[in-house]
């Protein structure tokens, strides 16, 4: 087996080559699932009215679904679009899975899937119901009714041997115990719709698996599944999966349903629409009022889970956030924008020749003052910009307790007492006040360069993918609050991606000045030059003329 599309599962082969998900699931409902569940019912009813064909469900969705399917990671999550076969690939990974245990004594591969819902009405109206798409009730034995546990055993033959998938359905609420899972043993656990759960479920589960049978029979440890659409940035998947990845966690992304590369198109064709995109494209104009929805169940881009106003909604992740990290020019001076306050922040950034803002770094405290501001700093610029110059400003408000400007230019005596000037004290340079603190000129100095199209995949701003919490702020955090009542937009939401996002606005006032152009060193030594050649010429005599040769 080296890939999905090659599947063998041996006497499940007929089944799932030449199978019809309305009618497995038409013949796994019984009469009370129908008296619970009226909508699913009428849902297959209308399926089975249209004209129809089998489905070949061991085809390959696409390469990220293959690689998902045969992945041996102790944790791998597919996120995707809506529809874009993400179930289907679970449930065939936990017969990938099974194939790959290791026979008892009698000879059978055994092999035990505890499949979770954060709710058991979740369970029966979704879960359960997709199963039953793929694997129906007959096909094999089942026990259980809602609103509660439920099993699946079944059996099945390859050409290594018999296999014996048990797959018991449960529900986890945010109100139940997590002690209450001590006395569960699974080989693996499937979560689906992962961002729906708790995190104490997923916490849990992984003491509980490779536990039946035992890792002396299996011959590996336990393995967590999951599926789920793109989170919210909020939610703690967000974190796990796409920020700072668990340990043992393999992320395999798929394209969104309007990319080049989207995966099962196949299952949407039809033959006036023969590549299968009208679904997502019907998806879009149905949903065009929410583009927030678009942006999460068909672009795949994790982002806000209801109508949001955000402050930057250009933002596009899929071309503006770097897939490695960003390597700082030394050539040019690197602009560092600071927001003082009990929760300070910096960021670091370069404006290049071509006019693109790369934002490289950011620092953001939880809490702390100048002195942990400058350490923490110090010690980036050692990390990552050595050989660099820096051209540092600050939120104006930091000039408190100085004494005031008497000779009106900008740049601004430093007393004791400020944020500015511990901060300039403690990082051993000069610290100057960014140019304006009003929100909207803030606001469009980052805006222009989120506009700015240098040419095919040349953006006017990128993104560090160290950037956390300015990749939060710009798909969720940073947002408008509205005045309640109306639909005038007051000020940003305060959260604390607020403060590194001012931090930036900072840095970005410098674009476009000699400042952020050239380093302080080559303008010294540009105007040590003109003075020189200047001296050479003497000195000027206003009543001396000169003739042109």
């Amino acid at each position: 087996m080296t890939d999905a599309g090659g599947l063998d599962f041996g006497s499940l082969n007929e089944h799932l080559q030449r199978t019809d998900p309305a009618v497995n699931l038409q013949r796994s409902i019984d009469g009370e699932f129908a008296r619970e569940n009226p909508e699913i019912v009428a849902d297959v009813a209308r399926e089975l009215e249209r004209p129809h064909a089998g489905v070949n469900l061991m085809r390959s969705a696409g390469p990220i679904s293959d690689r998902y399917i045969m992945s041996a990671a102790p944790i791998a999550v597919i996120t995707g679009p809506q529809g874009s076969g993400k179930t289907v690939a679970s449930v065939k990974k936990a017969l990938v899975e099974a194939q790959r245990i290791r026979p008892g004594a009698d000879g059978v591969r055994r092999y035990k899937l505890g499949v979770w819902r954060q709710k058991y009405d979740n369970l029966w109206k979704a879960t359960i119901p997709s199963w039953w798409k793929i694997l129906p009730k007959h096909l094999g034995v089942w026990t259980g009714a809602s609103p509660r546990a439920a099993r699946h055993v079944i059996r099945f033959r390859d050409r290594w041997g018999d296999i014996e998938l048990t797959a018991d359905f449960q529900a986890f609420g945010d109100i139940a115990d997590p002690e209450d899972l001590k006395g569960l043993e699974f080989t693996d656990v499937w979560l689906n719709e992962l961002d729906t759960l708790p995190e104490e479920l997923f916490t849990w589960l992984k003491g509980r698996i490779g536990r039946d049978p035992p890792p002396e029979i299996t011959g590996r440890h336990g393995r967590v599944i999951g599926d789920m659409n793109a989170p919210d940035v909020l939610n703690w998947t967000y974190r796990d999966v796409y920020e700072r990845v668990a340990d043992g966690l393999v992320h395999f992304r798929q394209p969104g349903g309007m990319h080049p590369d989207a995966e099962n198109l196949a299952a949407y064709a039809t033959p006036e629409d023969p590549s299968g995109r009208g679904y997502y494209e019907q998806q879009k104009k149905l949903n065009a009022a929410n583009p927030w929805w678009i942006r999460r169940m068909v672009d795949a881009i994790p982002g806000v889970s209801r109508a949001t106003d955000l402050v930057y909604p250009a933002f596009d992740e899929g071309t503006m956030l770097a897939p490695l990290p960003i390597v700082p020019e030394q050539a040019l001076p690197v602009l560092v924008g600071v927001d003082g306050g009990l929760t300070p922040a910096a960021v670091y950034g370069q404006e290049m020749p071509n006019g693109q803002l790369r934002i490289i770094a950011e620092i953001a405290l939880e809490r702390g003052g100048m002195e942990e501001l400058a350490a923490a700093m110090l010690a980036l610029e050692a990390r990552r910009f050595r050989g660099c110059e820096f051209r540092t400003v600050c939120d104006p408000a930091m000039k408190a307790g100085e004494d005031s400007d008497i000779d009106g230019a900008r740049e601004q005596r430093v007393s004791h007492g400020s944020d500015r000037q511990r901060l300039a004290k403690a990082l051993a340079r000069k610290v100057d006040l960014a140019v304006s603190q009003e929100p909207t000129r803030r606001w469009d100095a980052v805006r222009v360069k989120i506009g700015l199209n240098l040419g095919p995949g040349k953006p006017g701003y990128w993104l560090d993918p160290s950037c956390k919490g300015l990749l939060r702020g710009k798909l969720q955090t940073y947002q408008f609050r509205k005045l309640r009542g109306t639909n005038d937009l007051s000020s940003v939401t305060p959260t604390f991606d607020t403060h590194v996002a001012d931090a930036e606005q900072y840095l970005a006032l410098e674009c476009g000045t000699d400042a952020a152009r050239k380093r302080l060193s080559d303008q010294i030594a540009a105007r040590k030059a003109l003075r020189e050649q200047q001296s050479k010429r003497g000195r000027y005599n206003p009543l001396q003329r000169y003739r042109r040769r």
